[in-house]
């Protein structure tokens, strides 16, 4: 009996110690160990060094940690006359601190004999984020120095300065500058002002071409202007181009459906570039019950109206159009054919395979990279033998777009083909392993571990970057193995970076990384 109870004791000790302590831990690689941040007491110390460089850090760190009980020595360093080399620093800290008492005294620093340089007034005042600075602010509009008028606009959309408004206005109102009738008119728009429609609008038929045109013009946009749509559609055909560019992007933010029918006739126009811009509003804008109108155009209007409405009516995925489309595709003689082929793409539609595939099969022209895209984009295993015979291809452009559509099928029976076209040409690795990386499983995986292990330095660091993508960790053996590995050739921030995506976690050395996946596995395999 004595014997049983010293034999099972020893057993049941032996579990005991074992469910308390586990197995030994693994032998673990050193870590680097972080330097610890300075402590308080130690930034106390700093204010009071003769190095007035360490005495800046330490303000601005002890502001960044919220530590307010310091904000008196900020104060004082602001108002020193001797503080000369730490002022600025105090000044910034206070704003980081957002200690509103001081922001009147941080506002006179503003006047020019201040000696304080004006961007790190302007910065402190926007940490304030305080829109009761804006009238303060607004007279810097005026300044003749156009950096510091740009940083006031900045600072008066950062603390949302919206009630300062008629007081800019105001001021835009006096000004007889046109230069700085720019800065007014991009303050006005990004604070969304609405009550200045009447000052933009003069302005804008009343400036040169130029970047004051251009600015009124975004101004527009930006407050949503409605009474300046027939203006701004008339300047989109005009000559001065960076104002065509703002008032298609005006017209598009501004988004009114009265626009559509004054827009529709430019997808006739004689200049491609405004055709298009056209179109562009059209899309932006979007008012399904106007398609209709839009396909007239398509059915009625001239050649070079086919590729801008086939782009608008694919993108906003008329269905009705697919035949007309189709048919038109199929006009050797009309213009922008590519973009005609890649609506069919937005369309979506299988049906349009057939007619896709024989374009594809044309000896030039631009049309068969837009076909190929679209059947990519229908997404259909249908279209994959077409699409696979492109990517064989000696044209690498249509070899390129080619990998991207078998990646938008995700098939895995194109798998090996992706595989080959990267070994035998690894300059289309940045389209072909993405590809790969699309579609799912275990083989598209172990495609991109073998390039992940590759000597090609392109290869290596477009695979680990797929791996990283794909967020499966299935991938996480291989990215620790390039860890391990001491050869220069590995990219092993990419490699980290990978980790972090699939994990989740926030290591950042080599040997936290190697010592947390001995640790996982430990528990895997104890």
């Amino acid at each position: 009996m004595y014997k049983f109870f010293i034999k099972y004791s020893l057993l049941f000790l032996c579990i005991f110690l074992w469910d308390c302590f586990g197995p030994p831990r693994p032998e673990l690689l050193p870590e680097v160990e972080e330097e610890n941040p300075p402590s308080l007491d130690e930034l106390g110390s700093d204010l009071k060094s003769q190095n007035p460089r360490l005495r800046s850090q330490a303000i601005l760190e002890l502001a960044r940690r919220n530590e307010r009980k310091f904000i008196p020595v900020a104060r004082n360093w602001m108002r020193s006359k001797t503080e000369t080399e730490t002022k600025a620093p105090a000044i910034l800290a206070l704003g980081i601190w957002k200690d509103s008492p001081s922001l009147p005294e941080i506002l006179d620093l503003l006047q020019p004999n201040s000696n304080i340089d004006p961007s790190t007034v302007l910065e402190a005042i926007a940490r304030m984020e305080d829109p009761s600075a804006g009238n303060r602010v607004v007279s810097l509009l005026n300044r003749d120095d156009a950096t510091l008028r740009l940083l006031a606009v900045d600072t008066l959309v950062r603390i949302g300065a919206k009630q300062s408004g008629n007081l800019i206005l105001s001021a835009a109102k006096l000004n007889q500058d046109p230069d700085k009738a720019k800065t007014y008119a991009m303050a006005l728009g990004k604070l969304n002002i609405k009550g200045s429609e009447d000052y933009l609008i003069e302005l804008a038929k009343n400036s040169e071409p130029g970047p004051t045109l251009a600015a009124s013009y975004l101004a527009l946009g930006k407050i949503g202007s409605k009474k300046a749509v027939p203006f701004l559609v008339q300047r989109l055909q005009a000559d001065f181009e960076k104002g065509r560019e703002n008032s298609a992007i005006a017209l598009s933010e501004i988004k009114d459906p009265k626009s559509l029918p004054l827009v529709l006739p430019i997808l006739e126009h004689q200049n491609r570039e405004i055709r298009y811009r056209a179109a562009d509003i059209l899309i932006a804008v979007s008012n399904p019950p106007f398609l209709p109108k839009i396909f007239e155009v398509l059915e009625k209007g001239s050649p070079l109206s086919k590729g801008p409405t086939s782009h608008v009516l694919g993108s906003l995925k008329f269905k009705a159009a697919r035949e007309k489309i189709e048919i038109i595709l199929t006009d050797r003689n009309i213009p922008d054919r590519e973009i005609i082929a890649q609506s069919l793409g937005y369309l979506g539609d299988t049906k349009s395979i057939p007619v896709l595939a024989k374009v594809l099969e044309e000896n030039d022209g631009e049309a068969r990279y837009g076909a190929v895209w679209s059947l990519g984009a229908i997404g259909s295993e249908e279209a994959l033998p077409f699409v696979e015979n492109a990517c064989r291809s000696r044209d690498q452009k249509m070899a390129r777009i080619a990998s991207e559509s078998l990646g938008m099928i995700g098939s895995p029976k194109s798998l090996s083909l992706l595989d080959e076209k990267t070994k035998d040409f690894p300059e289309l690795a940045s389209v072909t392993l993405p590809a790969i990386s699309s579609i799912p499983g275990d083989s598209s995986r172990v495609i991109l571990e073998k390039y992940a292990r590759d000597r090609n330095i392109n290869l290596h660091q477009v695979a680990v970057s797929q791996l990283g993508a794909r967020k499966d960790p299935a991938g996480i053996p291989v990215l620790i193995e390039l860890l391990q590995e001491e050869d220069t050739g590995r990219n092993r921030k990419l490699i980290i970076s990978s980790l972090k995506s699939i994990t989740g976690l926030k290591y950042s050395s080599k040997n936290e990384w190697i010592n947390w996946n001995t640790l996982r596995n430990s528990k895997k395999h104890p």
